[in-house]
Order: C-alpha cells, then sequence, then structure tokens
C-alpha cells in the first residue's frame, strides 16, 4: 500500500534532498522560496529566527562557518530579525558540529541563505526538516535555487 503524501512528507531523507523536499512540500503554506530579507521580517515581526548556515561542511571548515555565520546575522538584524545561529554558537563554543536542534525548538522559524555550502550541508538539512516537521515556516532566501 502507498503512503498517503501527508505521512510521505514527514518521512525525510537523512541527506539533504532538496528535489524530494520541493516536490512534497512546495507550495504548503510554511515553506517560502526567493523571499527577501525585508519580506521575512514583514512576515516574521517579533518571532526570533533560527538561521541556518553550513558549520563544518563549508569550504574553509568551522572557523569559516562560524564567521559566515555571524555575517548573516549582522545582515538579519540590519533587516530587524531577531535571530539565533547553531553554527555561529559552535564555533564560539569550540564544538566539532552544530546541532541545530536547540535552536529550532526555540525559533519560530528557520532562514537559509545562499551560504557556501548550504545545499550539501547536514545540519542546515536538519534544521529545515526539523522546523517542517514542528509545523514553523522555513524560508529560503533569494539566491537558493
Amino acid at each position: 500500500m502507498i503512503a498517503p503524501l501527508t505521512t510521505r512528507r514527514c518521512q525525510f531523507p537523512t541527506q539533504p534532498d532538496w528535489t524530494w523536499l520541493r516536490w512534497h512540500w512546495q507550495g504548503q503554506p510554511i515553506l517560502h522560496e526567493g523571499l527577501t530579507l525585508a519580506e521575512i521580517a514583514a512576515r516574521q515581526t517579533g518571532q526570533l529566527a533560527c538561521l541556518a548556515t553550513p558549520y563544518r561542511y563549508s569550504e574553509g571548515g568551522p572557523v569559516l562557518g562560524a564567521d559566515c555565520a555571524g555575517a548573516w546575522l549582522q545582515d538579519l538584524a540590519q533587516a530587524q530579525i531577531m535571530a539565533i545561529s547553531p553554527a555561529f554558537m559552535a564555533g564560539w563554543a569550540g564544538q566539532d558540529i552544530a546541532a541545530p536542534a536547540p535552536a529550532v525548538r526555540a525559533s519560530g522559524c528557520v532562514i537559509v541563505p545562499p551560504a557556501v555550502g548550504w545545499r550539501d550541508a547536514p545540519d542546515v538539512w536538519q534544521a529545515v526538516c526539523l522546523a517542517l516537521a514542528a509545523v514553523k515556516p522555513v524560508y529560503l532566501l533569494e539566491g537558493c535555487v
């Protein structure tokens, strides 16, 4: 028997599979693609966001991953979006991996910027899957195609 779409939608692949995600989630009111920071700020006023960027999977390793997250946190702050970043926090704590689960639980949404390596980063994929499973909005910024 084939599982209904709603059941399959929450059976996320373990590895990043953005084609699968778009197939099962595109058109749903919690997956948004191609938005600007200003558009997200207007939708998420007063909400804490989880910034999902690659950490140790980036080309420069964890240090560059944390620096990249810090730069995106500045961009979000300038757009009046309050955010936390697992990659930034892991970098400052000297951890080997970024753990997105606590940040996703504490946040009202997940924002994925077009940072180098975002498509292949397991920590970004995990943050997106956790948010969608918890029925929290996911925003793939313009440039994430």
